[in-house]
């Protein structure tokens, strides 16, 4: 049997180059990694960019809705019909535990809000019978709505009661014109 000699430095030159394999592997894994975590962090990033900047924030300013102990209600803008628009200029408190706003349409033609913490059922019914005795119900989101007319007849208004499900009661007035449907749209816009 001949017996081969083994070449020192050839042995040298085979680890030498696994460990520059090894360590070549080691880095092309510890660069995949790195990739994966930036792709996984600017993934998260744009996921919440995307929800703050779809977040609803509220239009009604804070010093108006800390002063009631009642959730104000105020329509998504991206629910109303086309043509509404929400006048964020417009919510005032005219009186304590009220708050009031507008919504635009149409040729200067508006609805407006008013909200403020429901009273007892005997006195939303009084309401009905002096304000608004011809009514219909509309079902809507946040709980049901009477709607009918007030007014002589050149001044004409149709007038919405909404007792929420949430203790807010909103009157809302709009013009005696303003079509059902779009009416109803309105109410389900609504939000706190």
């Amino acid at each position: 049997m001949q017996r081969t000699k083994t070449d020192p430095l050839s042995t040298d030159r085979e680890e030498t180059n696994e460990r520059r394999e090894f360590r070549s592997k080691k880095s092309n894994r510890k660069l995949k990694m790195a990739i994966i975590c930036f792709v996984i962090a600017a993934g998260i990033a744009c996921a919440g960019g995307w929800l703050y900047a779809n977040s609803t924030k509220s239009p009604v300013p804070k010093n108006l809705s800390e002063s009631v102990n009642f959730p104000v209600y105020y329509p998504d803008i991206k629910k109303l019909p086309n043509g509404y628009t929400l006048n964020k200029g417009s919510f005032t408190s005219p009186e304590k535990g009220v708050i009031i706003y507008s919504v635009n349409y149409g040729d200067g033609k508006k609805l407006i809000f008013s909200t403020q913490q429901q009273p007892s059922d005997s006195k939303i019914q009084s309401f009905y019978s002096n304000y608004i005795p011809l009514r219909n119900k509309m079902g809507t989101n946040l709980g049901e709505a009477e709607v009918g007319a007030y007014g002589t007849e050149k001044n004409l208004k149709t007038v919405v009661s909404l007792p929420t499900n949430n203790k807010t009661w909103l009157i809302i007035t709009a013009p005696y014109d303003i079509n059902q449907d779009q009416l109803k749209q309105v109410l389900n816009s609504l939000q706190k």
